[in-house]
Formats: structure tokens, C-alpha cells, sequence
């Protein structure tokens, strides 16, 4: 669980600018989709519809984000 202040945090930014921080982190640690998916114990599909901006991402996976240092 976050505090409040970390929370909020995550409500200002854009799915936009969650979405540039994962490609980065992808990038910068050269993981694929199901490496990264694996890594954050979450299904690869549902990291591969967030990155072709078919569904948002939920406040408990942002936490899960924030949590890995992804976001």
C-alpha cells in the first residue's frame, strides 16, 4: 500500500507519461514485454493491452509499478 502523498503522486500523471515510463524502463533494462510481466507478476496480456492503449491501467497495478520502481 502507498501512503497519500505517494498516491497522489501517481493521479497526476498522465496514463501518457505511465506509459512513456514504462517503454523507458523496458528499454533501459532491454526486457520484453513477458520479461517485464513476469518481473511485476502481473499477466503479460494485460501489460500488452496497456501498451497498445487498449485499456488503462488500474490504481492497484500503478501501485505494483511504483512498488518495482517502473513508474
Amino acid at each position: 500500500m502507498t501512503d497519500a502523498k505517494t498516491h497522489d503522486k501517481l493521479q497526476l500523471m498522465t496514463e501518457k507519461e505511465i506509459l512513456a515510463k514504462i517503454e523507458a524502463y523496458m528499454s533501459k533494462h532491454n526486457l520484453r514485454q513477458w520479461e517485464l510481466a513476469k518481473r511485476l507478476g502481473i499477466p503479460e496480456a494485460t501489460l500488452n493491452r496497456w501498451l497498445r492503449r487498449k485499456t488503462s491501467i488500474s490504481n492497484a497495478y500503478l501501485v505494483i509499478l511504483k512498488k518495482e520502481g517502473v513508474i
